[in-house]
């Protein structure tokens, strides 16, 4: 471990950036970058005598998917060294939350509930935490991840870890210690596995084991009810509380995973500024023109759309603004389009009656007159006039504007080329459907023709050539009897192509360790894996049953050698050709122990459509477990 570097590439593929801290024994963690997939990961270098049972949970731990879970990435061995690559583990710890002051009950309930909810799916595939700690569960973007399943809890060397129903009380105590943690800042000792621990690594301030718990209602006013009285009972002397994590997502639901705390990773979204007032300049909209008072008739009924917005000056592209000269006089931005002078003194009245065309206003302000591009600007209220008709697309009366915007070209005058083109085009549909249904005919003639059309079979001649149908009255030749017989070719041989897997049980029982799982063993993925349900002992806890797995070819075929990929060693296990009806039956062709990579030699090769690959016996995977895996099946 003290060769480890930066800039170090693990396998090949990971390439080391920096160390990252640690409270576990025997584990180095860096953060890494997957050569391959251009990604940030974790790796953990594990150090020991026996480091295969941390290896074994971390592959049985990447079997688990799970939002709420840090997922395992690759199990490895590389120059000596046994490596886990999980995901970063990103986000703030439940550490740091309650370093600030104890959580909202409704937060802590969130919290505890999520990962709870997240280990009981993994308890039901058989995976245990072990070592959970406030370190163990963190919040990034309202999300909780509990971090180090399977593996925190088998690193250290100092003591077993548990199995079975005992591992599931540990771990639903830790949890419920880290509900009290949450809600009062103070660590029981069951969320604090001081065996774990690495010396070296920053003490949380915890109860030693056998101090009292104090009911957090007594720390902390306000806690309700139902989350005191699950402390209290859960931390007491008694084994009272729940013994699952499933057991506590019942007791803590429900929740809101709105009470989640967000960290502060999550950018905050800042509102938008608000627009100050314009000062010294006064814009009007186009739907107050001609009414200084109320909006034009039509405009406020549902459904209405809104009026066309304010047009910009052709010679700088903005929009034109009304002084506040212009403003007292009761000149738009309509009227200044429109290229009036004045709009007289603000009257509502005036405006109507002129029909929007007053040259100019009755107060004599100053109006700014807006012209085409290319024509002069006068001072003047006589100008105004005179600009008027090219702006009629502001007044009140559609049928100018569109006059204006729309010439109509004098009689003899040439066509444009676009008006050529929408006069002229042509249409190709038809003659595509035309031509689609000629050739339909046409295949549909030669079709029957070449169908109904009488044929007789082709002779082969001695020298290869096909040669015409013999009459009918011409006898063939007879045969040299000391010719030499024909050679005929062997048929071709037939290799075993694997169709299917299934899982199967002896006669009278259900096969029901892990159905759903058996297509992995012939997936050709080498992290993916069918396992057997895990017993207390080798004979399958002394109950009268077996399972294997039965491989199913396209067609029959001769098998010649079975190659099995596990990570066990021991056990025994039978190759038999036979049916899922009695899969113990049959024909024994090659039995066994288990290895790592093991290949049964099956001399001389028997032709078989079906072969089932019978578990007599259990591998030990760890001390009072037996389970079998397999990684993959090929059969050749």
């Amino acid at each position: 471990m003290d060769s480890l570097t930066p800039g170090l590439l693990v396998v090949a593929r990971y390439r080391l950036e920096e160390p990252l801290a640690a409270d576990l024994l025997g584990v180095q963690s860096w953060a890494a970058t997957d050569q391959i997939l251009d990604r940030p990961v974790r790796v953990s270098v594990i150090e020991g005598s026996d480091t295969a049972l941390t290896l074994d949970a971390a592959r049985r731990a990447a079997l688990i998917s799970d939002p709420h879970l840090t997922r395992v990435l690759d199990v490895l061995h590389d120059g000596g060294r046994d490596v886990i690559v999980t995901e970063p583990y990103t986000g703030t710890t439940l550490a740091d939350l309650v370093e600030a002051g104890p959580l909202s009950a409704g937060a802590a309930r969130a919290i505890i509930g999520s990962a709870a909810k997240a280990l009981e799916a993994a308890r039901r595939r058989g995976v245990h935490h072990g070592a959970l700690r406030p370190s163990s569960i963190r919040v990034r973007d309202g999300v909780v991840r509990v971090t180090g399943l399977g593996i925190d809890g088998t690193v250290p060397q100092t003591r077993t870890p548990s199995t079975g129903d005992e591992a599931s009380r540990e771990d639903s105590l830790a949890l419920v210690a880290l509900l009290y943690y949450a809600l009062t800042g103070v660590l029981p000792a069951a969320a604090y596995p001081t065996a774990a621990l690495d010396p070296e690594a920053p003490a949380l301030a915890h109860l030693a084991p056998g101090d009292p718990v104090v009911p957090p209602r007594d720390l902390v006013p306000g806690v309700p009810n139902d989350l005191d009285t699950l402390c209290v009972v859960t931390l007491g002397p008694h084994d009272d509380g729940p013994h699952t994590p499933g057991e506590l997502v019942h007791e803590l639901a429900p929740w809101d995973e709105e009470d989640i705390p967000v960290s502060a990773s999550e950018p905050v979204v800042q509102a938008p500024p608000a627009i100050p007032p314009a000062t010294g300049v006064t814009r009007q909209s186009v739907r107050a023109f001609g009414s200084a008072a109320a909006p034009s008739a039509g405009s406020t009924m549902p459904g209405t759309p809104p009026p066309a917005g304010p047009v910009r000056r052709q010679s700088t592209g903005r929009i034109p603004r009304v002084t506040a000269a212009g403003q007292a006089a009761g000149v738009g931005l309509g009227a200044v389009a429109a290229g009036a002078a004045g709009a007289g003194a603000g009257a509502a009245s005036a405006s109507e009656a002129a029909g929007g065309s007053t040259g100019a206003g009755s107060t004599g302000a100053a109006a700014t007159t807006v012209l085409p591009a290319g024509s002069s600007a006068a001072s003047s209220t006589s100008a105004a006039p005179a600009a008027q008709p090219q702006f009629g697309m502001f007044s009140g009366d559609t049928s100018s504007a569109t006059t204006a915007q729309r010439p109509v070209a004098e009689p003899g005058a040439p066509m444009s080329t676009k008006e050529r083109a929408k006069r002229f085009h042509f249409n190709p549909t038809p003659v595509i459907l035309a031509l689609m249904v000629i050739l339909l005919v046409v295949g549909g003639v030669l079709a029957k023709n070449t169908l109904f059309t009488d044929y007789a079979p082709v002779i082969v001649q001695p020298e290869g050539r096909p040669g015409a149908t013999p009459p009918a009255d011409e006898t063939p030749a007879p045969e040299n009897p000391d010719d030499p017989a024909p050679t005929v070719a062997p048929p071709a041989q037939v290799s075993p192509v694997v169709l299917s897997v299934e899982e199967v049980a002896l006669p009278g029982s259900v096969a029901d360790d892990h159905p759903e799982l058996a297509d992995r063993a012939i997936d050709s993925d080498a992290q993916t894996a069918w396992y057997s349900l895990t017993y207390k002992t080798a004979n399958f806890g002394g109950f009268d049953r077996g399972v294997g797995l039965l491989v199913t070819l396209e067609k029959p075929a001769p098998i010649s050698s079975v190659f099995l990929s596990t990570n066990n060693t021991g056990g025994a296990v039978e190759i038999r050709a036979a049916g899922a009806s009695d899969p113990a039956g049959g024909t024994l062709l090659a039995s066994g122990p288990l290895q790592p990579e093991t290949s049964f030699s099956i001399d001389p090769a028997v032709e078989t459509s079906t072969i089932v690959v019978w578990l007599t016996e259990l591998p030990q995977v760890s001390p009072g477990e037996f389970r079998a895996n397999i990684y993959e099946i090929a059969v050749s």
